[in-house]
């Protein structure tokens, strides 16, 4: 559900007509939310994968603008309507936005520095600012981890750092993790403090802070150190230096056989980030099989 793309994609290799627009008669979410007769636009890159365990689309602003969206990050549920409509909680912010190619823009202040025009992105996993915005900063935090992000058109190594004194409009948490990329964004890591609502009949983002953070946790990636290839979840494209994978054994170019003995075809992409981000888990069993064409097994023990 990505505010951050103007349109609606679908996996090529289910519609056809890749690069191009297929119609689409009926697509539906859970309990009969349904958009009918439209275009999408078809693609084959990693986010539109048709494979189990990958992205299977990308539903963009062109269909979500037709209603009011609340996002529950903490309860993880998304309504089709403004579950605020009637009440005005304490601490509820509103923040106008404005559309910038069909998506919707507002402004952002660092350090009380307005950084202009920056895109609500909600199909972002982090807030992202870039290069040039972070040398600007009086603060120098230290880089928390870094990974590989695959991008519609490709791929780019990126680092991730807390910063604090972030606002958009007036809602500033105390500190979120961003990532220093190449486009600035307003991301997961931002929104996640919200519930959010993206009431786009009215051209506003209203957000009711959270005062239990509890389902705020680090991610598979932070956690361990681990990445996958988005097109295919038995490769290892990067291991962050001094990483619990990276302590543990795991190199970048590794296939992955299966963890805790689930095969890697049945955990897909996004079933290895789950079981990677599961506090439950202080240990994982990677079978492996190296560059070098050895099968190894992997033990990683997290400490509590």
């Amino acid at each position: 559900m990505d505010t951050g793309s103007a349109g609606t994609w679908v996996p090529a290799g289910i519609f056809g007509n890749s690069g191009g627009q297929v119609y689409i008669s009926s697509l539906c979410l859970d309990n009969d939310i349904c958009f009918n007769n439209f275009m999408a636009w078809s693609s084959d890159s990693g986010f539109t994968q048709s494979k189990q365990g990958y992205y299977n689309g990308i539903i963009g602003v062109d269909l979500l603008k037709n209603f009011d969206l609340t996002f529950d990050y903490k309860n993880e549920l998304m309504y089709c309507c403004d579950t605020l409509e009637n009440s005005s909680p304490p601490g509820l912010v509103m923040i106008p936005f404005y559309y910038e190619t069909d998506r919707p823009f507002t402004n952002v202040a660092i350090e009380s520095m307005s950084q202009g025009a920056t895109l609500l992105d909600t199909g972002a996993a982090y807030t992202r600012i870039t290069p040039l915005i972070f040398g600007s900063l009086s603060q120098n935090p230290g880089v928390l981890f870094d990974s590989v992000v695959f991008n519609m058109n490709g791929s780019e190594i990126v680092e991730y750092v807390p910063l604090t004194d972030y606002c958009t409009g007036t809602a500033c948490p105390d500190e979120i993790i961003v990532q220093i990329g190449s486009w600035p964004a307003v991301g997961g890591t931002f929104f996640r403090e919200y519930l959010t609502i993206f009431k786009f009949s009215e051209n506003v983002v209203k957000l009711d802070p959270y005062q239990d953070r509890s389902h705020i946790k680090e991610s598979g990636i932070q956690r361990i150190g681990l990445q996958i290839n988005i097109y295919d979840a038995s490769e290892i494209v990067h291991v962050v230096d001094g990483s619990l994978a990276w302590t543990g054994g795991l190199r970048a170019g590794y296939e992955i056989i299966s963890v805790n003995g689930i095969p890697i075809d049945s955990l897909g992409y996004f079933g290895i980030y789950d079981l990677l981000a599961d506090t439950s888990v202080d240990e994982y069993q990677f079978f492996v099989e190296t560059t070098e064409g050895n099968i190894e097994d992997v033990t990683i023990s997290v400490q509590p």
